[in-house]
Parts: C-alpha cells; sequence; structure tokens
C-alpha cells in the first residue's frame, strides 16, 4: 500500500476550505502495482478538475434567475453531488503517489473548463450534457471487468458511485435542454464539447492503456451519437 503523501486539495481551482470539510481517507482494499496506481493518479488529474469545475457551474446555475425554482433545485442538489464526487476523489490523490508535475496539462484543463462558461444557459446545459455523458462513457472503460479498476473493489465502487449520479445530471440537464431549445443546435454544440474534451484525455493516453483501456477506441466513443443517445451511452 502507498504512504500518504501531502497534495494539495485541488488540481485546477483553488477554493476555500470549510472547517466542516474533512479529508476523507480511503485505504485501497487490495493493493495496487505503482505501474496502476500512477496511471490512476494521473487520470484522476483530468476527472478532479472536471469536479470541481462542475461544482462551480451547478452551484452558479442554483443561482440563475432564468430557471424556475424546480430547475434551480435540482441545480442545487446535482451541486452537493458534484462536491461529493470532489471529496471522493480527493481522498484517492491523498493516498494514491504524488502525480508528475505537467504545467501544460494543468493549463490546457483550465481553458478547457474556462472556455465553456458562457451566459447564454441552453449552450452551457448542452456542454455539461456532452460532459457527464462522456465521463459515464469514461468510467464505464475503465471499470471493464478484467481491468485493474473493475478488479478493484475500493476503486471500482467510487467511480461506480461516481458514474452512477452522472447519469442522473445528463437526464437533468438533457431534459431542460430540449426545453430551452433545437436538437439541430444543442447537437452541434453537443460535438464541439466533446473534441475539445478529446483533446484533453488524450494527453494521458498513456495512463489509460496501463489501465487497459485503448485511447483510440475511447475516443472514437466518445463522438458516437448525440444528445438524444446520451443515457445509452452512460
Amino acid at each position: 500500500m502507498y504512504s500518504e503523501m501531502s497534495q494539495p486539495t485541488y488540481v485546477c481551482f483553488p477554493r476555500r476550505r470549510r472547517r466542516s470539510e474533512t479529508n476523507l481517507k480511503i485505504v485501497l482494499e487490495q493493493e495496487l502495482s505503482r505501474q496502476v496506481a500512477e496511471a490512476v493518479t494521473e487520470l484522476l488529474q483530468v476527472l478532479c478538475c472536471g469536479e470541481e469545475s462542475a461544482v462551480f457551474a451547478f452551484s452558479s446555475l442554483s443561482r440563475n434567475p432564468t430557471l424556475n425554482a424546480n430547475a434551480s433545485s435540482c441545480a442545487a442538489t446535482i451541486a452537493r453531488e458534484e462536491a461529493f464526487h470532489d471529496q471522493l476523489l480527493r481522498g484517492l490523490r491523498n493516498v494514491l503517489p504524488k502525480p508528475r508535475a505537467d504545467f501544460a496539462l494543468i493549463g490546457k484543463l483550465k481553458e478547457f473548463y474556462r472556455s465553456l462558461n458562457t451566459p447564454d444557459l441552453f449552450v452551457h446545459l448542452t456542454q455539461i450534457c456532452a460532459l457527464d455523458s462522456a465521463v459515464c462513457l469514461i468510467l464505464s472503460a475503465v471499470r471493464e471487468c478484467g481491468r485493474p479498476i473493475g478488479n478493484n473493489v475500493t476503486l471500482n465502487a467510487i467511480f461506480s458511485r461516481i458514474q452512477r449520479d452522472e447519469v442522473g445530471h445528463v437526464r437533468a440537464s438533457g431534459r431542460l435542454t430540449r426545453e430551452l431549445g433545437s436538437g439541430r443546435v444543442a447537437a452541434d454544440c453537443f460535438v464541439r464539447t466533446r473534441e475539445k474534451l478529446a483533446g484533453v484525455i488524450l494527453e494521458r493516453a498513456d495512463a489509460l492503456e496501463t489501465l487497459h483501456v485503448d485511447p483510440a477506441v475511447l475516443t472514437r466513443n466518445l463522438f458516437q451519437g448525440g444528445p438524444r443517445s446520451l443515457l445509452r451511452q452512460c
């Protein structure tokens, strides 16, 4: 088992630590090889940045005056769930090897997530649909039976919980998107967002290969379908 290392509690977006916040200590039930552990922590850099961004995005949406009371409440619930995901992943980072310093990747992640910030609620929700459903695909791929994460009880349980929640997030944001705009425009925005994400994911192609995931196949799956097939992809 790997000894705990002191690491920042965020990847891309720093925020104040609340007194009530506790660092989740997760002890892996099955020892990972050094190579697999390093691959997991490399992938976590991408996933953690996404969860941090999602907390801010849904918290902001919950306060958007354009949304009705039910939609605002839904966004607030999702924000809390995303914050819990962030806590789970930060706990994992505390027990895994420290990732290699890669300021170029962090810069790309920040640029990618900040590029999604738009006052257009329809576009914003479509982007969220694209990202959340992509996370479902990524988690489904790494959790496949016979792969290192799928074979590890603790890691599989954590990623399974996150994937299950993300399916609900896709359903909720997709429902709001359909109420706000046309499927054609949504499809265009969906594809552009997925293309940008694929470019970031490929920065960790070596980690995916170590986790027995073919980066080319994963990228191809990210480009298949559109907003109307989100739940089938998850």
